[in-house]
């Protein structure tokens, strides 16, 4: 068996050890810009606009999922007109260039308390994070697509993955370690609690804008496998036929859409759960960072195991992982050392595993259905994929803000009650685990292997 193509320039020649790392450097820092902003929606929105800007935690829950909800319409719409985009700069790089800016700005708008209240403060919140999540998107769906584009090996892509992760989680460390000290400490210097949070936003913005164009810079898309094949945007016709024809894209959405509400159910229910416990843990920032080192060192742990065990093997292990944490936490409580409870560290640590193997599996899947019936569907396996993704999200948003409400969390209460912590630690427990049970069978259901990737590539190159 021929080995699968490897790194390459956009002449196709292959990319030396230097080229090679600017290129994964390159990659990774769009993924550190991203994380950023991607983390300080999961991790403090909802918090912020439940706490900060004194919203009832079930409106909060609604911003979360109508943005999101409107993700999943508009993902495939910009999946669509970047797969059919042609410039001197490549199919998706552009976007990555030109959007960054609008990107930032709409970020900052997106944390800013605007002097009204009731329902038109709540009409407000909702259009800047309408106005955020479209901005995202039109960066973070060609981002997200370039990788398709980058290598067609797929253990290549799984050390793609796996260095895109690492910078992930650094951007989650970055929003985790600075972003509530930061803003206590300007409120502590006479400004308002809100305006402490618009301008950890606007460095936040800043620091990711930076990264975003030395991504435009360092990276370099190559040709499509296969002179002749068909390239297509996102519609639904698309969609129908990728969907019907594509038996990995079935599968696929469906481990995207268990896992996507198994990380959603941990990133948003944290800080939540911490403050319900602010006792005996310590400080959100303290527990957060933790979490994210956590996964920052697992990344390259889960990257080696990737590649010596396989995708499928890989991710049954980290669900294994997640499992145990998760009926530690239910059957014993929080196990805290040093104010940090310690199952939500494993749940950092096994994080990893999912997110590098998601990434491998969806540009995989393309080339699974370009083998099968000769049209390169980028658009639509991409748009698709990224849609389940953020619907997921955003239904999950929608049922923890019910939650909350359910169980009484008052952000007016200093001390949440002890039920309310009760509950929110079973919750965190409980839900994660179930969810990836069930996209890790699925998972096994899906007919991509490594050998058969690496076969499909071999045909695809030679036509």
């Amino acid at each position: 068996m021929a080995n699968a193509a490897p790194f390459q320039d956009s002449q196709g020649a292959p990319v030396m050890a230097g080229k090679k790392a600017r290129l994964l450097a390159g990659y990774g820092l769009g993924d550190f810009g991203l994380n950023i902003y991607w983390h300080s929606l999961s991790l403090i929105l909802v918090f912020w606009y439940a706490e900060v800007v004194g919203l009832d935690p079930k409106l909060a829950g609604w911003i979360y999922a109508l943005g999101l909800l409107w993700d999943a319409v508009s993902d495939p719409l910009v999946a669509s007109i970047a797969a059919t985009n042609r410039s001197k700069h490549g199919v998706y790089r552009p976007f990555i260039l030109f959007g960054s800016f609008g990107l930032g700005a709409s970020f900052c708008l997106l944390f800013w308390h605007p002097p009204l209240e009731g329902w038109f403060l709540f009409a407000a919140l909702l259009a800047a994070a309408m106005i955020f999540r479209t901005a995202y998107t039109i960066v973070a769906v060609p981002y997200s697509a370039l990788s398709a584009r980058l290598t067609f090996s797929s253990v290549e892509r799984a050390e793609l993955s796996g260095v895109r992760m690492f910078f992930a989680f650094c951007g989650m460390l970055c929003v985790t370690a600075f972003f509530f000290p930061f803003s206590r400490w300007v409120e502590a210097q006479g400004s308002t609690q809100d305006t402490g949070f618009l301008l950890v936003a606007a460095l936040g913005a800043f620091i990711a804008t930076l990264a975003l164009v030395t991504c435009f810079a360092f990276t370099r898309e190559k040709p499509p496998l296969g002179g002749q094949a068909i390239e297509g945007g996102w519609s639904l016709k698309s969609f129908k036929e990728a969907f019907v024809r594509n038996s990995a894209l079935r599968l696929l959405l469906v481990v995207l859409f268990f896992n996507s509400a198994a990380g959603a159910s941990v990133a948003i229910v944290m800080a939540f759960y911490i403050e319900a416990n602010s006792s005996i843990f310590a400080n959100k920032e303290v527990i957060m960072s933790s979490y994210a080192v956590a996964t920052i060192l697992g990344t390259p742990v889960w990257t080696v195991l990737a590649r010596w065990l396989g995708k499928k093997k890989c991710w049954y292990l980290g669900t294994v992982l997640t499992v145990a944490a998760g009926f530690w936490l239910l059957m014993s409580g929080p196990f805290v050392i040093a104010g940090v409870p310690v199952q939500l560290i494993v749940y950092g640590f096994a994080l990893p595993s999912f997110a590098i193997i998601i990434w491998v599996l969806i540009p995989d899947t393309v080339e699974y259905g370009q083998f099968g019936y000769g049209k390169r569907d980028e658009g639509a396996v991409f748009g698709s994929s990224l849609f389940i993704q953020k619907a997921s999200g955003g239904l999950t948003g929608l049922a923890v803000g019910y939650l909350l409400s359910g169980i009484g969390y008052n952000p007016e209460r200093d001390i949440q009650t002890a039920q309310t912590a009760a509950v929110l630690g079973d919750f965190i427990a409980i839900a994660p685990a179930l969810l990836l049970v069930t996209a890790s069978i699925t998972l096994f259901l899906m007919p991509l292997s490594r050998d058969l990737h690496a076969r499909i590539v071999d045909e695809l190159s030679q036509g």
